[in-house]
């Protein structure tokens, strides 16, 4: 962060004080008790490798609502600090294609999701997570070729027939490979459809990143894999 930039904060502190999205003490947007622990979770069922920060849960299940849905600006930086985490956690063990540029994709919002967040919640987390090692963005690859049904209360094989054929995708730039991007991961249906509309159009997709995963547990408390979708 700038001088300029903490000298702002500072200055918006004393007249209104900030509090973490995640327990609400004052203090940075996300505290660093509230930031996942530990390393990138490793996962499947998204047709690629796929790496989630942390698991989608009590303070970061907070603050990713509060910056999507209750317009939480000053999340941006650590949620996308986050996901550069679980960037780099991929690129050190799935590799793009020789020579290739790399891009991270952001997964498309709707029109109507986008109208009511403001714009486009995900893409600013994308180039923050792209920064740290000079990777390409791709805004616009991705998007939706259909209406989607609001997946919140879909089973999973609902959602699966909700998302597809859902997508397409831009013709890939010569020597470019994709590494698709997303805030939340719940099955895997919605990465599956945006690996196979970036596929359809030439994209070599390598990998998955996303801020969190909804967990499913083992009886021992650790994260299970996302179940492979057939």
């Amino acid at each position: 962060m700038s001088p300029i930039a903490e000298l702002t904060g500072s200055l918006i502190d004393l007249v209104l004080p900030r509090r973490c999205a995640g327990c609400r003490r004052p203090g940075p947007a996300l505290c660093g008790d509230c930031q996942p622990q530990g390393r990138p979770v490793r996962l499947g069922g998204a047709d690629v490798p796929l790496v989630a920060a942390g698991a989608y849960e009590d303070a970061l299940r907070r603050a990713v609502l509060a910056y999507k849905e209750r317009g939480r600006r000053d999340l941006e930086p650590p949620l996308g600090e986050l996901l550069a985490g679980a960037v780099a956690e991929l690129l050190g063990f799935a590799r793009p294609p020789p020579g290739s540029v790399v891009a991270l994709v952001p997964v498309p919002s709707s029109r109507a999701a986008r109208a009511v967040r403001g714009g486009d919640h995900l893409e600013p987390l994308a180039r923050r997570a792209a920064r740290p090692r000079g990777l390409r963005i791709g805004p616009g690859a991705l998007s939706l070729a259909r209406n989607l049904a609001d997946s919140a209360r879909l089973t999973r094989a609902e959602r699966a027939a909700n998302l597809d054929g859902a997508m397409r995708a831009s013709p890939a730039p010569a020597g470019w490979s994709a590494l698709v991007v997303d805030d939340v991961v719940t099955t895997g249906a919605t990465l599956r459809e945006a690996v196979r509309a970036l596929r359809a159009a030439g994209w070599p997709v390598f990998g998955a990143a996303t801020v969190a995963v909804t967990p499913r547990r083992d009886g021992r408390g650790a994260l299970v894999p996302l179940a492979a979708p057939r």
